[in-house]
């Protein structure tokens, strides 16, 4: 998947409000203002109210971050977050039950219909950037797959597949040329459907290859765009990271953050990647993420009820906030990757502005 900035027209557009938005508000003064406080403690102390986030689990960690703060110099302010799966959050801010949302990909299309015709007008704001990190036990000698490898494992072609060397064949009928060891069990972990890190993966791995984005005739076989039933999932990331653990040559696939802190923690092997056969192998960090040489990138993005902003001071100002530049600090404080300049100016324009749609594709 590759990372784009966004449009040049778009930046312009951003540019121009946030000069406009300079000039308002400082007149001939050097400071400069942004979408909220630049600390926590700026934040206006007798506010009153409690609402619940609700959402992805990979995004989960940086709003729990900036709730914690914003609540520490709000004490009236109670905000409950959960990650129950971009899907499901949906779900919730598409019937009007939260307020603000996370997710980590962009809403659907039906989704956004069912916002639309709920009378939900939404404010879809990016946050930051992720690699969807693929792993396995400390104790596997793997150190590298390619896309077409996690096909032979993870697509609906492996249903049933026991064992890494099961994949073989079908790696051969695929027209690869690489081949797994013998005598590993295979034992797979990962999200479910309702989490946008499900549809991400899918997305940028197993459709990559059916399209033939990594090399392969396309023509000469059909391949599946569905991942295999037959795995063990759930919504919690560190259920996932336990399961990881429970033998010696399992596989999964969760965001950055929790895979770092689980190799950190010697739990888990974060495997390189590779989009095709004889690619460079390229290991997830923040650098490979933000320049898009791991090839397993993609944004993150809350979204915000715009009538609940404008109705609830509380809802407005812990977003304020959020966009703020000391808000912002919890993006790689838990361990994803900053926007790139332009993106974060725009997404901060998008807020400031309220506006209402489809703002990225």
């Amino acid at each position: 998947m590759q990372i784009q900035s966004t449009r040049m027209a778009r930046w312009f557009v951003a540019l121009t409000i946030i000069l406009s938005l300079f000039a308002a508000a400082c007149g001939g003064d050097d400071e400069t203002t942004d979408a909220g406080p630049d600390t926590a403690s700026d934040a206006t102390s007798d506010l009153e109210g409690d609402f619940l986030v609700s959402g992805s689990s990979t995004v989960f960690p940086i709003v729990q971050k900036q709730a914690e703060e914003f609540a520490a110099a709000n004490p009236g302010v109670a905000i409950a977050v959960e990650g129950p799966g971009s899907g499901d959050g949906a779900l919730k801010f598409c019937a009007g039950e939260v307020p603000v949302a996370n997710a980590s990909r962009l809403y659907k299309d039906e989704e956004i219909a069912a916002c639309e015709e709920a009378g939900i007008e939404l404010i879809e704001i990016r946050r930051g950037i992720d690699g969807i990190s693929v792993i396995t036990s400390p104790d596997n000698s793997v150190e590298c797959v390619t896309f077409d490898e996690l096909y032979a494992l993870i697509s609906e072609e492996a249903t049933g597949f026991g064992t890494w060397d099961a994949a073989n064949d079908l790696l051969a009928d695929m027209g690869s040329g690489s081949s797994f060891p013998t005598d590993m069990e295979l034992a797979i972990f990962g999200p479910g459907e309702e989490s946008g890190t499900f549809d991400s993966f899918g997305e940028i791995v197993i459709e990559s290859v059916a399209k033939g984005k990594t090399g392969l005739d396309t023509e000469s076989r059909e391949y599946v765009k569905t991942i295999r039933p037959d795995y063990t999932a759930s919504p919690n990331d560190n259920v996932i990271i336990e399961g990881i653990g429970s033998g010696p040559a399992t596989l999964g696939w969760v965001g950055y953050a929790f895979a770092q802190e689980a190799a950190d923690a010697g739990n888990a092997k974060l495997l390189q990647v590779s989009k095709e056969e004889g690619g460079e192998c390229v290991t997830p960090t923040p650098a490979t993420i933000a320049d898009a040489s791991f090839p397993i990138a993609r944004f993150l993005y809350t979204y915000v009820n715009a009538d609940a902003a404008a109705d609830d001071p509380a809802v407005a100002a812990f977003v304020d906030y959020m966009m703020s530049n000391a808000g912002l600090e919890s993006v790689a404080a838990v361990g994803y990757v900053d926007l790139a300049e332009a993106d974060q100016a725009l997404a901060q324009a998008i807020w400031t502005e309220r506006t209402t749609g489809r703002s990225w594709s």
